[in-house]
């Protein structure tokens, strides 16, 4: 993203409108390349009590699961636009309207069992997974992550939705959907609530885990 900024910097300073067209047309293509990098995310070093969580790639959207309180569940969840998810309005009208302003937002709840999240979810999820990364946190970290999200979740239990085609229920989120506050950047403001590193705003769902760096070195963006 940053990239394409800079291209729309340098197109906006051009003289002229011969010159300035080339570079504007350019743009699409950038912010495209832009989207489909992979956003790199670096986890704490030697986090202290620690605790699993599960980042879950679905193809366009990503989920992000976390160890229930009991220690005998795992909560998985989501963020997304409230027409697609918590009412299965998935056409064409809906979707645009969701990419041109804010619209009504869902966050979206599942239960799973057991002690393994990746059997859990090869038994009880339906929906696809690309992919999943496990990362290592703070667990006081998660457990207010966790806290907040039920808190939530306990909030908009009067309007909840149940979905079988997401595996999931949903109640309103209070942060409106839109195409820069999608489903991937609000996993990324939650990751960042467990002091894991983000290097830029997601908007397709990608990521690549850096290894985690020791203590003693400056807060920086990942670099794998």
């Amino acid at each position: 993203m940053y990239v394409a900024m800079q291209a729309i910097r340098t197109s906006l300073h051009l003289r002229g409108n011969s010159l300035r067209a080339p570079y504007l047309l350019l743009l699409p293509l950038l912010l495209a390349l832009t989207a489909c990098a992979p956003v790199q995310i670096q986890p704490p070093a030697d986090p202290d009590p620690p605790a699993r969580v599960l980042l879950i790639d679905h193809g366009r959207h990503t989920s992000l699961m976390l160890r229930d309180g009991d220690g005998e569940h795992w909560l998985r969840y989501s963020y997304g636009d409230w027409r697609f998810y918590a009412e299965r309005r998935t056409g064409p009208f809906s979707a645009l309207a969701a990419l041109a302003w804010p619209t009504r937002a869902a966050l979206g709840r599942q239960v799973l069992t057991g002690e393994d999240p990746e059997a859990a979810l090869r038994r009880d999820l339906r929906v696809p997974v690309r992919e999943t990364h496990a990362l290592t946190v703070n667990a006081e970290d998660a457990a207010v992550l966790r806290e907040d999200l039920e808190e939530l979740w306990r909030r908009g239990r009067e309007d909840r939705r149940e979905m079988a085609a997401w595996d999931m229920a949903f109640v309103e989120h209070p942060t409106g959907y839109s195409l820069r506050h999608n489903s991937n950047r609000m996993i990324a403001l939650w990751l960042a609530e467990l002091e894991v590193r983000v290097a830029r705003p997601p908007i397709l769902s990608r990521w690549e885990v850096c290894p985690a760096a020791p203590d003693e070195e400056p807060a920086a963006d990942p670099d794998c």
